[in-house]
């Protein structure tokens, strides 16, 4: 029996989910760690060790994430207002990006602003200058 492998896509789908969901969710350190994707995904298909279960075969390569049920069903199940800590426009702009690859992850609004008073932050293309 041939063993089945991710296609570069797959992998990249993967990549994407785990990047924009490090981004937008806060668990404790230590309580899941990506550090190993690469190595796991070059296992082929299975329960990865940060829990999300890839299968080569299925309609969409990320068929569960049992660290984060809720995030998993905002972006494969349609569910806009699963993440109550992400707005329906960022649950969006995820989902065309993770599944699709299409535009740019979306960045928490924290990213933008100085999250403390006083702080300055330089953005590109944004207004005359610092902010």
């Amino acid at each position: 029996m041939s063993k089945v492998e991710l296609n570069d896509e797959q992998k990249n789908v993967v990549r994407r989910y785990v990047e924009v969901w490090r981004r937008f969710r806060r668990v404790p350190d230590g309580d899941r760690s990506f550090a190993n994707l690469d190595e796991d995904l070059a296992q082929g298909p299975g329960m990865l060790l940060c829990g999300i279960l890839v299968e080569a075969e299925a309609n969409s390569v990320i068929t569960a994430d049992v660290k984060d049920l809720q995030f998993f069903a905002a972006i494969f199940r349609n569910g806009d207002s699963a993440v109550p800590d992400m707005t329906a426009q960022e649950v969006k702009q995820a989902r065309q990006y993770i599944i699709h690859g299409k535009g740019t992850a979306a960045v928490r609004w924290w990213w933008v602003k100085p999250p403390f008073p006083g702080a300055k932050a330089n953005l590109v293309g944004r207004g005359s200058g610092p902010r």
